[in-house]
């Protein structure tokens, strides 16, 4: 028995009279359009281009289909329409995050944290060891060559200014001013940059090994004494102490740094003067010191500057 899908039986059995019997191929086309009219409205666009592309064709009697070819019909008028799936691109995964602070040289310093005063360790950084804000980095010396931070001897004894007490104010070593024999020294400690600098200070001693002043001993000789303290001056602030941001030429962190011209007069009255001195300059902070060394010689015979070092 045929059977066309979604029209009664009865549909095929009666006729009007006064009007000719239709043959069957011209019935299943109407009736065919008939189902794509109404399964238009069900389904839409999407369905009906579906069913043309379908293996049944339009001019066919539905009736005659094959079982699969039915089937298949089911699935393009019945079945969802195709749904389209865009994966989205995994997210790259965060890498990890380092805090950093600019030098002033373009570099990066790892950023610490400040510690209060009593000394310890400050945190680690990812890039290297565990830093103090209790013991300073480093104390150096410059015996040669330019200062470092644009500073000069008048930086730091602004009040001896063209008095004579130093040739070549902008750089390190030994001079003779025809009147004066010494030599200028820049001694700078380094500490991290984020450590508080007021908990750190600067310190100097003398041990002066021969002291003599037309061969006679002064009583200097033989003595050692705290210079910073024996100079009257105040190394804890500007202008005995100069503060500034490492980087360039100097070391990164923050410097903390003082000069000293040690020197003798000579004069025709004066005219033999004979001195070695070793010092010991320090920055000495809330948990532990830095130190470096340096020593003076100088000998004047006749009003005669024959001897002048700086080591």
């Amino acid at each position: 028995m045929r059977t066309l899908i979604g029209k009664p039986a009865a549909s095929w059995q009666t006729t009007p009279a006064g009007r000719a019997h239709p043959d069957r191929a011209s019935v299943s086309r109407i009736d065919a359009l008939n189902s794509i009219h109404h399964f238009q409205r069900m389904l839409g666009n999407q369905a009906v281009h579906r069913l043309s592309s379908a293996t049944i064709p339009v001019d066919a009697d539905p009736g005659e289909a094959s079982p699969a070819s039915r089937e298949q019909l089911k699935q393009d008028l019945f079945g969802p329409p195709a749904v389209r799936t865009i994966p989205l691109p995994e997210a790259e995964p965060a890498g990890p995050m380092t805090q950093l602070i600019p030098s002033s040289d373009g570099g990066e310093e790892s950023v610490l944290e400040p510690q209060a005063a009593g000394g310890g360790s400050g945190s680690a950084t990812a890039s290297g060891p565990s830093e103090s804000c209790g013991t300073p980095r480093s104390m150096n010396k410059i015996v040669s060559g330019s200062f470092l931070g644009g500073l000069t001897m008048d930086s730091y004894f602004p009040d001896l200014t063209g008095t004579g007490s130093w040739a070549h104010a902008g750089t390190g070593g030994t001079f003779d001013t025809g009147s004066r024999v010494g030599g200028n020294v820049q001694l700078f400690g380094v500490i991290p940059s984020p450590c508080v600098p007021t908990q750190f200070h600067l310190a100097q001693t003398a041990s002066i090994t021969r002291h003599r002043v037309n061969g006679v001993a002064t009583s200097l000789e033989g003595t050692t004494v705290d210079d910073v303290a024996r100079s009257g001056r105040d190394f804890e602030h500007a202008p005995a102490r100069q503060d500034f941001l490492g980087g360039g030429t100097a070391p990164l962190g923050y410097i903390i740094s003082m000069a000293d011209p040690p020197s003798e007069a000579y004069s025709a009255t004066r005219h033999d003067v004979e001195r070695d001195v070793d010092f010991v300059s320090s920055l000495v902070g809330p948990g532990g010191t830095q130190s470096v060394t340096w020593s003076q010689s100088l000998r004047v015979s006749g009003g005669t500057v024959t001897g002048n070092t700086l080591t």
